[in-house]
């Protein structure tokens, strides 16, 4: 299947989706991601400045989705996959790009964020669609190929996570056939990332499971 998919137009000119980071473009994606996730990405990472940078560094660039318009990301989501997420920051990472005396505290503050997919499950790790871009279908799209991975991947379930500060996201995952499950009350990360609940979402992928189920039949 093609990197690069389904042109489309909005304000800056015509937007493809591509299933990496275009190379050079890892400051772009980790400034949206720091934009968008900041809240609970701080406590661990910040200042802003060095935490983009290391976003920048750490990120998996096979383990996004892109959005180009002009030669500049305007969307980006991330996933987990095969046993690689979005973002691969471990202790010695931390440890080289902040200090050896903060990467443990640092670490320990991004820990209760990480998240694991299940069997036959595609994992996103977070939508983050530039300011001056959003309304003009974005992330609708963004979402609509993570499907065609999954269902690329014979994977029946995707699953995400929004947390109650976000209304528009849970909005827009709900329209792209996303349904809440789990409903995750956390009221002391909430004094450390500023959210109070997580809803669990999850979609089922038609290809993945109408093929599937043509393999078991007899």
């Amino acid at each position: 299947m093609s990197a690069e998919r389904n042109r489309h137009h909005y304000a800056e000119g015509p937007v493809s989706i591509r299933r990496s980071v275009p190379p050079g473009s890892e400051e772009q994606v980790a400034a949206l991601y720091w934009e968008a996730f900041a809240a609970k990405l701080g406590p661990g990472l910040a200042p802003a400045e060095q935490a983009r940078a290391f976003l920048a560094r750490t990120l998996v660039a096979d383990r996004f989705l892109c959005a180009v318009a002009g030669g500049t990301v305007v969307g980006a989501l991330g996933f987990h996959l095969a046993g690689r997420a979005a973002l691969d920051a471990k202790l010695g990472d931390l440890a080289r790009f902040y200090s050896k005396w903060s990467a443990p505290w640092r670490a320990l503050a991004l820990l209760p964020l990480h998240r694991a997919p299940g069997a036959g499950e595609l994992l996103l790790d977070g939508l983050a669609v530039r300011s001056d871009a959003r309304g003009h279908g974005i992330g609708t799209r963004l979402l609509a190929e993570a499907e065609s991975l999954a269902a690329d991947h014979r994977l029946a379930t995707i699953r995400l996570s929004v947390v109650d500060t976000n209304p528009r996201a849970q909005r827009l995952y709900e329209r792209a056939g996303y349904v809440a499950t789990e409903n995750h009350r956390l009221p002391i990360l909430g004094a450390i990332y500023g959210f109070s609940s997580a809803t669990e979402m999850v979609r089922q992928v038609a290809a993945a499971t109408d093929s599937a189920e043509k393999t078991a039949t007899p």
